[in-house]
């Protein structure tokens, strides 16, 4: 993950850690994989470099999960930059975070800004069990059953479940080859 993907991340957190006014990583992950959903699904593009993985309790973004629990991720700055933006509530809500800082909105685009906030409206609210039971969906099943032959959940398939279109679908597909071939 470049530099910039690394900020853009932590921003995008602190997007929606600053409109909750702090919020569980529980339902931060959720909101940011249902925001991702709708994104793909009307641009063809993730808000996020992050990869998503299906995990018991739904899908999460793998590097800022790793960064949330205090792993450090080598070659990248990102335990750094959680740590510089992002604090934890404290032994009452261990669990809950809060934004250190005001989002730099240079890094989300104005489509971003709207999936987001559309997904804090939808998920914020919700409680563990009913956020657990929406994000169980094709997608996540897919991934979490290896039916793809991993736990990554595809981009593909996440479009596929918010309805993407099929020229969509063919957009996210081409991309997915011009990044492998890139790298």
């Amino acid at each position: 993950m470049r530099k910039y993907e690394q900020k853009k991340l932590i921003q995008i957190a602190l997007y929606v850690l600053q409109k909750t006014g702090g919020i569980d990583y529980y339902h931060l992950f959720k909101i940011l994989y249902f925001a991702e959903l709708k994104h793909l699904a009307k641009w063809g593009e993730k808000i996020i470099s992050d990869t998503f993985y299906a995990l018991d309790y739904g899908p999460v973004p793998t590097l800022l999960y790793d960064v949330v629990k205090g792993y450090n991720i080598p070659n990248t700055d990102l335990l750094e930059l959680f740590s510089d933006n992002v604090l934890f509530a404290g032994k009452d809500a261990p669990n809950v975070l809060l934004p250190k800082c005001e989002a730099d909105m240079n890094y989300i685009s104005k489509s971003e800004i709207e999936a987001l906030d559309a997904s804090i409206n939808e998920n914020a609210h919700l409680t563990f069990g009913q956020l657990k039971e929406k994000s169980h969906d094709d997608a996540w099943y897919e991934a979490y059953h290896h039916l793809n032959g991993s736990n990554v959940i595809s981009p593909i398939s996440m479009a596929k479940v918010s309805g993407a279109d099929e020229a969509t679908l063919e957009y996210i597909r081409e991309q997915i080859e011009l990044e492998q071939a890139l790298a």
